[in-house]
């Protein structure tokens, strides 16, 4: 498995219209493969949003266009932005310095 975080932002006064978005099912699914493990939701200047997930290894550029397909449904709301970074784990990352 391969982790990926999205981070995604957005002021304050659009949240209600954002939240009502969300719930209504209108955005693009995530494809099945791809499987969200934790959301976390920070309240600072803008709501800042956390999400990480799991995709096998043999499917990571078909799940990021998938999870960055269905995060950009909610650029319509001004001032939404997002992230979606590939992630490694400790030991992956210390090969790269070896």
């Amino acid at each position: 498995m391969v982790y990926v975080m999205s981070i995604v932002k957005y002021p304050p006064h659009i949240a209600k219209e954002l939240i009502k978005f969300y719930v209504s099912g209108k955005a693009p699914k995530y494809p099945d493969f791809v499987k969200r493990t934790h959301q976390w939701v920070v309240s600072d200047y803008h709501y800042k949003t956390y999400n990480i997930y799991e995709i096998p290894k043999d499917k990571l550029y078909e799940g990021i266009k998938g999870i960055a397909k269905r995060l950009s449904a909610f650029t319509e709301f001004e001032g939404y932005v997002y992230k979606v970074i590939p992630l490694m784990e400790g030991p992956e990352a210390m090969e790269m310095i070896k």
